[in-house]
């Protein structure tokens, strides 16, 4: 395990300020309820809906998903392939975290924080206030999946022993303990497979934390000065997974900037600028400016902006409503007096509005424009739905009055819809085949 030295210095401010915001968004976004009463972000397995920014979204719109993955996925290489590990040094919860334990620690135990003699009730206290953060991010995480409020009533009058989140809390708790406290930079090193593919997503011309070996090697030898670098190894003493930036890119560099930070101050007591900063490989190697518009950035950029066009057109044209339909095998299609057709059709209709609304159904004969009589159970086929709400009936369908032709045509295709009563315009068509029985 790794206790790396503190470092001050503007790539540091800059990270504590973002690092606050993400910490703080990820604490409270569980606990904000939008006015309609539906929370900002939930995913509620039980029900199998998920809240987002006042959306109702259900596993049916596979599509909207399908986008979701495809724009992270698309948006990771196309920003690691212009600048560098951005989101493993600023972003990565296991950086942010093992940052924020790494000041518990010194907060308690100053400068024994990581060694050996520092004293037994010190550790215990920095392990019990670890095991706390651990405990709240753990309660907080739960809280994108089953209400905060309801889960912090429970622990307030003592009854979540019988919940299941309350083993989920414990169990994400002891691993947050454990990564974060002891694993810490070895997952970064050896289990994270972002840190295995980054490398071939980023090419000379990536914005990264590197080194600038031109200036600095050869390295100072005693008295001897060579190059730049005086081998005060204060990039090795800082790094947060103990590499040497100076040996290049490697797996465990995070591109935190510590390096950076540390670099510039020891090279300013020379009166020289740092040898370790934002740099891309080609601009230390020639000294040319940076290549933002290359093929493979243009490449990803082009696939990034299909695929958001794309999901911002499907969440555009979206209807806020699901209906599954389906003929009842056990009960085909008879034949009525006055050659009508009877079907009887299962429904399963879901209100994905944040809000409640109402809903009308009605069926017509697509293929002769007819109307087709449904009765639902329902006045006027009619119901209201709160959000998320599902509702499972059996309608029975009655053709008009059909020919002798119409008869031996084999099949009847025709349509459910259902719109929203308020507003016909939102409105759900489900096409349907009912087979015509055998005369």
């Amino acid at each position: 395990m790794i206790i790396s030295r503190p470092q001050t210095g503007k790539v540091r401010t800059r990270r504590n300020f973002v690092m606050s915001f993400l910490v703080g968004l990820f604490l409270i976004a569980p606990w904000v309820v939008l006015p309609e009463g539906s929370p900002l972000i939930r995913l509620d397995i039980p029900r199998r809906v998920f809240h987002l920014f006042g959306g109702l979204f259900i596993p049916q719109e596979g599509l909207i998903l399908w986008f979701f993955l495809l724009t992270m996925g698309l948006s990771l290489f196309f920003f690691t392939s212009v600048i560098g590990r951005v989101w493993c040094g600023w972003g990565c919860p296991q950086t942010i975290y093992t940052d924020l334990f790494d000041r518990i620690g010194r907060f308690v135990l100053d400068s024994k924080y990581g060694k050996k003699d520092a004293s037994i009730v010190g550790k215990y206290t920095v392990y019990f206030l670890w095991i706390v953060v651990s405990f709240i991010a753990s309660f907080h995480w739960i809280g994108y999946f089953v209400s905060p409020y309801e889960m912090l009533s429970d622990y307030v009058n003592f009854s979540f022993v019988n919940q299941t989140y309350f083993y989920f809390t414990l169990f994400f708790t002891a691993a947050m303990f454990i990564d974060i406290g002891f694993i810490r930079e070895q997952f970064c090193r050896y289990a994270c497979p972002y840190a295995r593919f980054q490398t071939l997503l980023m090419d000379e011309h990536s914005w990264n934390v590197t080194y600038d070996f031109k200036r600095g090697e050869p390295r100072r030898d005693g008295k001897t000065k060579i190059g730049d670098c005086i081998s005060c190894n204060m990039c090795v003493v800082v790094c947060p997974t103990g590499i040497d930036i100076r040996d290049g890119l490697q797996v465990g560099c995070v591109a935190c900037g510590k390096c950076v930070d540390a670099c510039t101050s020891i090279m300013a007591r020379e009166n020289k600028k740092t040898l370790i900063g934002y740099f891309s490989l080609k601009q230390i190697e020639t000294g040319a400016k940076i290549k933002w518009i290359r093929p493979r950035t243009v490449i990803y950029a082009i696939l990034l902006t299909v695929v958001i066009t794309g999901a911002v057109i499907q969440l555009v044209t979206r209807t806020p409503m699901s209906m599954i339909a389906a003929s009842n095998k056990s009960m085909p299609p008879i034949l009525i007096p006055d050659n009508k057709i009877r079907a009887f059709v299962a429904l399963r209709i879901q209100n994905i509005a944040p809000i409640e609304k109402e809903f009308q159904l009605s069926a017509s004969d697509t293929r002769h424009g007819k109307e087709i009589l449904i009765r639902s159970g329902e006045e006027n086929n009619k119901f209201k739905l709160g959000s998320g709400e599902i509702k499972s009936i059996s309608v029975v369908l009655e053709t008009q009055p059909l020919t002798e032709q119409e008869l031996n045509e084999g099949y009847l295709p025709g349509s459910i819809v259902l719109q929203n009563a308020e507003d016909p315009d939102e409105r759900l068509e489900k096409k349907l085949s009912l087979t015509l029985p055998r005369r």
